[in-house]
């Protein structure tokens, strides 16, 4: 799908209103219209359909002694609920680039989404050095790392393994060399994971990295996380009972959401489930989930969470 071109992309994206001024918000808001969300979804899904076999390929043999491998493409629908908020957290600079090619597929990284659950934490300095290899040999083009982690929780990437990335680079769409954007993040629910932007022949694939306790939470996690960006909750893999608990947790969460304190509380307990998991991981051991603090809906434990897991009721 073609971007909204102009013969002067500066122009079209700059004001005298700033870097976020009227211009820039037209191209936002047109892009954003139901029928042209329908248009690139196609074309994002188009895209990673081609791609997949290949990175397929690559990432199997990257990942291959280190832990468990998987790769899927993403449904169509699903890429229809993330196009809305890529737009909503889009940079002015992404802006200018996806002008600039003409091209709007890059939006998200996720429509052909690869991740490894790592088999022990230290078979992570093999991966890193494995990747970097990849994209100095050219098989790959690591374009950007989130190193997303909660409060107080080690994250999966540490500053050694931060700092030989950042001493990569590629070519940009204007030509010019960039270096790999490093993402930094705490999260406050504690999500703890490293996501990253690779292009494979052009075209970008997201790829995960995490360990056995935090991959199996954050599966479950998910579903809060969907109300939480207001994005679909997509309810497909639940049983007829699964989905009863979840309609249940749902109706509670919600009430926490609009209780600032009570959001603040139930997210310092997530954080707390995704730390102990991931030290049981640096450890390991079998975790012991944390209990809730008082005054917290029971239903809203990690241990019911855990029942939304495949086949778990």
């Amino acid at each position: 799908m073609n971007a909204v071109k102009s013969s002067n992309t500066r122009k079209f994206v700059y004001s005298t209103g700033g870097n976020r001024g009227t211009l820039f918000d037209a191209f936002i808001n047109s892009n954003s219209k139901p029928h042209m969300v329908d248009k690139l979804s196609k074309s994002v899904f188009s895209s990673s359909e081609s791609v997949l076999p290949e990175a397929k390929n690559i990432f199997e043999k990257l990942c291959g002694g280190l832990g468990n491998f998987n790769i899927r493409q993403k449904s169509l629908d699903k890429l229809k609920t993330k196009i809305p908020k890529a737009f909503n957290d889009l940079s002015f600079e992404d802006a200018k680039e996806l002008i600039y090619k003409g091209s709007l597929k890059d939006l998200i990284g996720d429509g052909c989404g690869t991740r490894i659950i790592l088999k022990d934490l230290n078979s992570r300095k093999e991966l890193v050095s494995r990747l970097i290899e990849a994209h100095k040999s050219g098989k790959i083009t690591i374009q950007k790392i989130e190193n997303y982690h909660g409060k107080g929780i080690t994250p999966y990437f540490d500053a050694n393994d931060l700092k030989f990335f950042q001493e990569l680079d590629f070519t940009g769409t204007y030509g010019s060399k960039q270096g790999v954007q490093i993402i930094n993040k705490v999260k406050d629910a504690g999500y703890t994971r490293v996501n990253m932007d690779v292009l494979v022949n052009g075209t970008k694939v997201e790829f995960q990295i995490g360990g056995k306790n935090t991959t199996r939470f954050g599966e479950v996690e998910h579903y809060l996380y969907d109300m939480r960006s207001k994005g679909a909750v997509n309810l497909s893999k639940l049983s007829e009972n699964q989905k009863k608990l979840f309609y249940k947790m749902k109706a509670s969460y919600v009430k926490i959401m609009r209780n600032p304190v009570l959001k603040e509380k139930y997210n310092d307990y997530l954080t707390n489930v995704w730390k102990v998991l991931k030290d049981a991981e640096s450890l390991n051991i079998k975790p012991k989930l944390p209990e809730l603090p008082e005054g917290m809906p029971r239903i809203l434990s990690a241990v019911n969470l855990l029942k939304l897991e495949k086949n778990a009721l």
